[in-house]
């Protein structure tokens, strides 16, 4: 199938490109019609029920309203959670379902119920409302409305108010996607009647009166209409107010024929509404603030530059000298994340680019990969806006390029391989048909890597399978990023099957020059440091893996140290500071100190651009914010202006303190965005709740003070804040019903009077145009101040007089309930702590260590914990089941790919070893265990899987070809691949390196995620280089395991019988089998010149540290009598000196020592590869010789047959004298040949032994080795190195001798006293340089330094040449050779057992007489011999070139 497409592809390539341009095409579509926003939206699936009640205290709030609506809600399907907020004035439901039962549903639930509900609710009491359809991230959009200077007094608070009512509000509010406008500030404008209680008295009229005629002065009415003249005449009655002296003329009553005026017992002016709450800004007082709320799942960047855009427009149109001060603009941070995004995605795909063009050396390859990252980047934007996932920091941050090419990289850098095969063929021709080989190169290339490449890009998606199913906040964060991830992967396969063979057979062409290239030097490099390690690991196993398990255990160990928290917090760049004064604080004492706030941090922090603080509710309160509580947003300029800290946290506790100006307040730090996500998810506004349950609400505020007081001195808590439940500040009418019946009043009248004169009651409207403000009745100002006014309230009773109120109830001051809030119909208090510089999950640990230890709890009270560490249990609870099906699906992949259980659990260890480096970056960053690092762990595992993917079916085949031992084989293997998982690797981890080091917006989400996989995969690909082969040596050199005794039974090994060892049984040995790689293994372990050599490493190791050798330190003691102190004595002086060479000197004489370790490391590679190259030859010696022992003794015993036979004819006459001795001297020339064969075996396996440094005997393998050659250049073999190693030393003596023409350093110190009357002690400090004045002697030794490294420079090229031309003699030998050796395979050993067969019959058979048949013999005898000796030529050749050297 794969191979139809990407022939398919090749063949047709313009429809192929009109493809990716079509792809491409819509991709760019795509990104300017995706929607864009900073983070993905959290919120749950939650509708908030809203019921505002002016007259209603806490407890009635909670009981007439909130627990009717609950216990409603309650039951409908869906439902997750429950929370209430009962207030004064207001209660707040937040109904949260299932995020499956999608927005409108719930909605239309609800409003089903809410009928229900408020049949529930007395009349008058409130009806409930939905809340707006929007989310955590709906507020777009803040702006004041300020004037300009020069127009402060020309417009109140009351006109701008108006103003953002009625023109502002009305402007925006058509935009589409936006759901809701909130106001809040200044003083919303009304028609007051404000009534003054004494004329009321003296005129005999009752409040009630009052309200009833402005009432009935103020409507309209139609009567239909009358036809005259062929037109129709529409009645209409209008009896509108339209101004203050309508108002004022309304007749209250008639007294005696004299009408009561409303002006008679009133003052009629403009006025305002009761307030609940109003907004500062920048420390100059009040101002109006305008909110747009976005609709939920709508287009933000659509939202916001529409809102934009109209605010533009509403600017050109405002009063003179009015004008729109933004304050909160989301698409700020949705540039600075956005920037962020792009910033890492191009840095990443550049980092990428060079990678590969670092590790492949050639641009044209390198290029045809990277072109796979904007097209696969525009696949996935393409996808992303199909299936509506937009564009933010999770979704499209966590895309690394250099995992999406990786099967480009595999294919390309095949298909490159093949073209440099071939190209002198590709060269010699052109046009067509050399059009036509690199067509058949790239489908030959990709076809047969496209499957690995696509196996690859399957495990990674299998891999990301189990974070889509993670569901709640964490999956609303993290699957956008999985499905991205997903799609990209998805579109590199599919650029892969078309795109990809098209452009590698179009752009890539043979390179021009076989020059060597910075990418040679750096594997060069890279296989000069491995090679040593990969050597010394086999001969260590035990060390190696022993290793291994120990940083398995100690990174298990780290894990447990590090902490955890929910996901790291984006820094939004703004502050959100929510100071807690006092319950009961007035709001206008709250303006004054919030003002008062502003200007301190205003007037001591440069940092702050401006501030706005949101004080209590709206005028209508649809948020439940007492009076007293504070949003104060500070909005802070670029940090690179900053200079009064270099980090939030440091700015935040610089503020806290600047603010203890202003004592009694507690100020707790956040964000917008997080705070509004915190509320609206968990219902509290910090990092962690402390809920404590309970029905009395005096018993748990108190046991919520003894948790605050415990946990304030926990390191990391802070801002500890106490949710104020308790200490409103009330007026409690107790009315007295022995009385009210007394007087035949009502209480409902009662209270509907107390409503009406303290509160104000609406009697209507006026239109001004198409405004409208509502006509209300109250008291006036200087009326309603305090407890005295309420006491002489006028209320009438039936026999038509009025008394005051204090004399049917009992008025006094009382506290009351500030707040009741419940969740799942429980009442709890809350304790909010914020974490600062600190992990989440060891602060919650100490908290409630301390809480469990220290407070007890009376039946029915009970603590939980919530807030984001509720969020990050959620996520812990789903990633310990995601991560282990996502390990158990790789897997179960793994073993259906290989078919092999072995092979699966051999690769499988390479997540294990991954894990190592994750942990360990994450500790040594001081970065906590995150929701987003466990997401890095499971993209982690699948990249990691692919390294030991691509090392162990290279080793699997090699041991299938069979020509090399299992140590060779390892060496060989991991040498080949150490490039291709340098480069798999090595592109995965550049592509995440912008993410973890980014400072940009956003970035803090990032890092961890990169950090776990760039560090997973240094150590997973560090280990699994040096590791996975030796348990690939373990796991293939072991076919089964013993139990009693417990042993491993290893492969191709004599059986070993275990017996009891009886005096009565004798034990009979034989002669151990050895093949070559163990006979290879033993000579390097017991060969003393290698141990020789390796000593010699050793000991240039040691002598590194010598290059840097100070002379000795000189201690002098003098005393001279001519040396006179002040006191008159000789001075004592004691003094120190040291003199230092020119520190260059010590740096350049460094570096000579490490060449000259370098040069010993090459040495002994040098002797190690000829100690391995005679072993070997000397092992096919011994075992050709044993081939013609066995085939001289079959034909020494044929001969004495023949012999014994033709003695026996001879004496009967059958044949004659001459024919017997010409028998008999056959005979002995073929013992003769024989035992000189025996003495070569005995000689050879001697000098076999010898080499080996073994004593025991042993038997060689019967079957002949036939090695293979490993095609490698002369610049990679050890002689090539220790050549230019000796050229780097030369170089490195000049260096020496150069600066030894520095001059030297010497510092003495003096120390003077005596020890007489009034002594004192004089020190003295002198230092100096050594300047060689002299130096032709040195200058000398320079130029002869030079000379030298001349003379090693064409020494080197010579033997260079000499080696290149000796390559070529062996090359064409080795050709020759292996040609007579197949020749034999195929034809000559047919013909040597024919001829032998044929022979043996015609001679027993009489055909043929014995001279005949010995000829015949002696010819398939050198036919054999031949192949054997051309066997041993080819193996010294195969040796020869393998390991060449001088």
């Amino acid at each position: 199938m794969l191979e139809k497409i990407i022939d398919f592809s090749i063949k047709n390539k313009l429809i192929v490109i009109l493809f990716t341009l079509t792809i491409a095409s819509f991709g760019f579509y795509a990104v300017f019609k995706i929607s864009v926003g900073a983070v993905p939206d959290i919120t749950n699936n939650q509708v908030q029920v809203i019921t505002t009640s002016g007259n209603l205290s806490t407890q009635e709030i909670e009981q007439y309203i909130t627990a009717p609506v609950e216990m409603e809600m309650a039951n409908l399907p869906g439902v997750k959670e429950i929370r209430s907020v009962s207030k004064f004035g207001i209660s707040l439901v937040t109904i949260v379902f299932e995020d499956d039962l999608g927005t409108y549903l719930p909605r239309q639930l609800i409003s089903e119920k809410i009928k229900s509900a408020t049949a529930k609710i007395p009349e008058g009491f409130g009806e409930p409302e939905m809340g707006p359809i929007t989310t955590g991230l709906g507020e777009i959009y803040q702006y004041t409305l300020d004037t300009k200077e020069g127009y402060e007094n020309k417009y109140s608070a009351s006109d701008l108010r108006t103003i953002q009512d009625w023109v502002i509000k009305r402007r925006l509010s058509g935009i589409n996607g936006v759901v809701e406008i909130n106001s809040w500030g200044g003083y919303l404008k009304q028609y007051e009647v404000a009534i003054t209680p004494s004329q009321l008295v003296a005129m005999n009229v009752t409040l009630m009166e009052v309200f009833d005629a402005l009432e009935a002065n103020n409507s309209i009415s139609g009567g239909s209409y009358i036809e005259k003249t062929n037109q129709s005449y529409f009645i209409r009655g209008d009896g509108q107010v339209k101004s203050v002296e309508d108002i004022e003329n309304i007749v209250v009553k008639n007294t005696n024929g004299t009408p009561i005026l409303v002006k008679n017992i009133a003052t009629v002016k403009f006025g305002h509404a009761n307030r609940y709450g109003a907004i500062t800004a920048n420390g100059k007082g009040e101002t109006i603030l305008g909110q747009v709320m976005m609709l939920k799942n709508a287009n933000s960047k659509e939202v916001i530059a529409e809102v934009k855009n109209r605010v533009a427009e509403i600017q050109e149109n405002l009063p003179e000298g009015v004008f729109i001060n933004p304050i909160v603009d989301r698409s700020e941070l949705v540039a600075k994340t956005t920037f962020t995004v792009v910033e890492n995605l191009i840095l990443g795909a550049i980092i990428v680019m060079f990678t590969v063009i670092l590790l492949l050396g050639n641009i044209r390859s390198a290029l045809v990969i990277t072109s796979m990252i904007p097209l696969a980047l525009l696949f996935t934007i393409s996808m992303m806006y199909i299936f509506g996932i937009d564009a933010n920091l999770m979704s499209l941050g966590a895309l690394d390029f250099g995992i999406i090419i990786d099967g480009a990289v595999i294919i390309v850098e095949f298909i490159a391989l093949k073209i440099s095969v071939k190209k002198s063929e590709i060269e010699a021709t052109s046009g067509d048909e050399r059009l036509n080989i690199m067509d058949v190169i790239s489908f030959d290339g990709a076809s047969k890597m496209m499957k690995s490449a696509i196996f690859g890009q399957i495990i990674i998606l299998i891999v990301f399978i189990p974070i889509l199913s993670l569901t709640g906040v964490e999956g609303k964060m993290f699957k956008p990023m999985a499905l991205s991830f997903c799609f990209a992967i998805i579109g590199a396969m599919i650029m892969g099957l078309t795109w990809l063979p098209v452009a590698s057979s179009l752009f890539l062409k043979p390179s021009k020059s076989n020059k060597k290239n910075i990418s040679d030097w750096f594997m060069n490099l890279a296989h000069k440091s491995y090679s040593p390690v990969i050597i010394w690991s086999c001969s260590h196993k035990k060390i190696v893996l022993g290793a291994a398990m120990v940083s398995l255990l100690f990174t298990a160990f780290l894990f447990t140290r590090i902490g955890g928290e929910f996901v790291p917090t984006l820094d939004e760049g703004d502050f959100v500071i929510q100071p807690v004064l006092k319950t009961g604080t007035s709001l206008t004492k709250t303006i004054e100190t919030t003002t008062k706030m502003e200007q301190i941090l205003i007037k001591n922090f440069p940092e702050v651009d401006k501030i706005v603080s949101r004080i209590g509710a709206a005028e209508v309160p649809t948020d439940p914010m007492s009076m007293e509580e504070i949003d104060m947003i500070i909005k802070l300029k670029p940090r690179k202006t900053w200079t009064s800290a270099k980090t939030k946290e440091e700015l935040a506790d610089k503020f806290k303190e600047a603010l203890s100006a202003i004592p009694g307040i507690e100020y707790e730090f956040t964000q917008p965005i997080e705070m509004r996500f915190n509320e609206l998810i968990t219902g509290v506004r910090s990092d962690i709740a402390i809920k404590i349950f309970g029905d009395d609400l005096e018993y748990i505020d108190k046991k919520a003070i003894e948790i605050k007081e415990l946990i304030e001195g926990i390191p990391g808590a802070s801002d500890v804040i106490l949710e104020k439940t308790a200490g409103l500040p009330q007026i409690k009418i107790d009315y007295n019903r022995a009385k009210i019946a007394h007087y035949g009043v009502d209480i409902k009248t009662l209270n509907s009077y107390l409503a009406a004169a303290f509160g104000g009651v609406a009697t209507g409207v006026v239109f001004e145009g198409e405004k409208r403000f509502d006509l209300v009745v109250r008291f006036n100002q200087q009326n309603r101040t305090n407890i005295e006014d309420i006491k002489h309230l006028r209320v009438p009773i039936p026999n038509g007089s009025q008394i005051p109120l204090s004399e049917l109830a009992n008025i006094q001051y009382a506290a009351g309930p500030a707040k009741i809030s419940r969740e799942n119909t429980h009442r709890r208090v809350v304790v909010s702590i914020n974490v600062r510089n600190r992990d989440l999950q060891s602060v919650v640990k100490d908290i409630q260590a301390t809480v469990d230890k220290n407070i007890t709890l009376k039946p029915g009270t009970y603590i939980a914990y919530g807030g984001q560490f509720e969020n990050l249990q959620n996520a812990t609870n789903r990633l310990l089941v995601a991560v282990p099906v996502a390990l158990l699906l790789i897997f179960i992949f793994l073993h259906f790919a290989f078919q092999s259980f072995k092979d699966a659990i051999m690769i499988f260890t390479a997540i294990p070893l991954a894990t190592v480096g994750g942990v360990l970056l994450l500790w040594l960053r001081g970065m906590p265990f995150s929701v987003s690092a466990g997401v890095g762990f499971i993209a982690l595992f699948g990249i990691a899987v692919l390294n030991g993917i691509v090392l162990i079916e290279h080793l699997k085949e090699l041991k299938h070809n069979g020509a090399m031992s299992m140590r060779e084989l390892i060496i060989q293997g991991t040498k080949d691949r150490l490039r291709p998982v340098m480069l798999t690797a090595g592109a995965a981890a550049m592509g995440f390196l912008p993410m973890a080091i980014s400072t940009g917006a956003g970035a803090e989400v990032q890092r961890p995620l990169a950090t776990v996989v760039i560090g997973g995969l240094f150590t997973s690909t560090m280990l699994t280089m040096i590791a996975l082969p030796l348990m690939f040596h373990i796991f293939y050199n072991v076919i089964g395991i013993k139990l009693f005794p417990l042993r491993l039974i290893r492969a191709k090994e004599s059986v070993i019988i275990l017996l009891l060892i009886l005096p009565s049984f004798s034990i009979f040995a034989q002669s151990k089998e050895l093949k070559m790689n163990d006979a290879v293994n033993i000579a390097l372990q017991n060969n003393k010149e290698i141990k020789a050599y390796t000593l010699k490493v050793d000991e240039q190791k040691a002598l590194i540290p010598s290059a840097i050798a100070l002379d000795k330190t000189t201690f002098t003691y003098g005393y001279d009598q001519n040396n006179i102190a002040e006191n008159g004595y000789p001075l004592k002086v004691w003094g120190v000196s040291q003199s230092i060479n020119f520190p260059t000197l010590y740096s350049a004489e460094l570096k000579a020592k490490r060449v000259e370790y370098s040069i010993a490391e090459t040495e002994l590679k040098i002797r190690t590869e000829s100690l391995i190259k005679q072993v070997s030859q000397n092992y096919v010696e011994v075992q050709v010789i044993s081939e013609k022992l066995k085939i001289y003794g079959n034909i020494d015993s044929l001969y004495l047959n023949i012999l014994k036979g033709a003695t026996i004819r001879n004496s009967r006459g059958d044949i004659t004298n001459l024919d017997l001795l010409t028998i008999k001297a056959k005979q002995q020339q073929v013992k003769n040949q024989l035992n000189e064969i025996k003495y070569n075996m005995e000689n050879s396996l001697t000098k076999l032994k010898t080499l080996m440094g073994y004593d025991s005997s042993f038997v060689v393998s019967p079957e002949i080795t036939v090695l293979s050659l490993a095609e490698k250049a002369i610049e990679s073999s050890s002689y090539f190195l220790w050549l230019k190693n000796q050229e780097e030393l030369s170089i490195a003596n000049i260096s020496v001798e150069k600066n030894k023409l520095m001059p030297n350093i010497s510092f003495n110190y003096f120390l003077g006293t005596n020890s007489y009357e009034n002594a004192q002690r004089y020190h003295g400090f002198e230092a100096g340089i050594s300047i060689p004045i002299f130096f032709n002697a040195q200058k000398a030794k320079i130029k002869a330094s030079k000379f030298a490294m001349n003379a090693t420079k064409n020494l080197a090229e010579f033997e260079i040449e000499l080696l290149k031309v000796k390559q070529k003699e062996l090359l064409s030998s080795h050709l020759k050779l292996k040609e007579l050796i197949d020749y034999y395979n195929e034809i000559g050993g047919n013909l040597y057992n024919e001829i032998t067969r044929t022979a043996r019959l015609s001679f027993e058979n009489g055909e043929i007489d014995f001279l005949k048949f010995a000829t015949s013999t002696e010819t398939a005898l050198q036919i054999r011999l031949d192949y054997l000796n051309n066997l041993i030529n080819y193996t010294n050749v195969t040796l020869e070139l393998n390991y060449i050297s001088k």
